[in-house]
């Protein structure tokens, strides 16, 4: 199998292709719920936003662009800088770099939606990746009744060459 199958390439019209995107947002969904794969969740997102650096920059960025400060709110921005570096005094080269820091910290629970559910798949072997590709196959059939495909085209195509080449209980590992 391939990671994209010229078989599963077909032209569409620009509004049939937005309607085909609608129906297949529906079959992710269900796929979400089935495989545990959420779609937008925070396991779902590569980056995170972490809101104590947020905090932190918004601080330095208070601090050096807001001389008018009352002397409390400047204490307690001050205070969280120190609280940030560790250290007793907060230098003009900190408040700078603070100013500037990066508040999105990368997701070590990232795995993609499609990732998930072709992992899932994965665990049954070849037949169970086929049985996917065989079920976004149909739904597009259901979902769009096309009225020109192919003479060939087929929502099991080449299933049997791979079982004949591969055999039915062939691992499959991801990379």
């Amino acid at each position: 199998m391939k990671d994209h199958n010229s078989h599963d390439v077909l032209l569409l019209c620009t509004s049939c292709h937005a309607i085909s995107n609608y129906y297949d947002n529906h079959l992710k969904q269900q796929l979400a719920e089935e495989f545990q794969a959420p779609i937008g969740s925070e396991e779902g997102l590569r980056l995170l936003e972490d809101s104590g650096r947020r905090q932190v920059r918004s601080g330095a960025r208070a601090l050096l662009n807001m001389e008018s400060l009352p002397a409390h709110r400047k204490e307690e921005l001050l205070q969280a800088l120190r609280k940030f570096y560790g250290t007793d005094t907060v230098t003009n080269e900190m408040l700078q770099a603070a100013a500037s820091l990066e508040t999105r910290i990368y997701n070590e629970n990232y795995v993609p939606h499609g990732l998930k559910v072709v992992q899932r798949h994965t665990e049954g072997g070849l037949r169970a990746l086929m049985q996917l590709e065989s079920r976004w196959r149909q739904h597009f059939l259901d979902s769009m009744q096309p009225r020109h495909l192919p003479q060939q085209w087929s929502v099991d195509h080449n299933h049997q060459k791979l079982l004949q080449k591969y055999g039915d209980d062939l691992p499959i590992k991801l990379t």
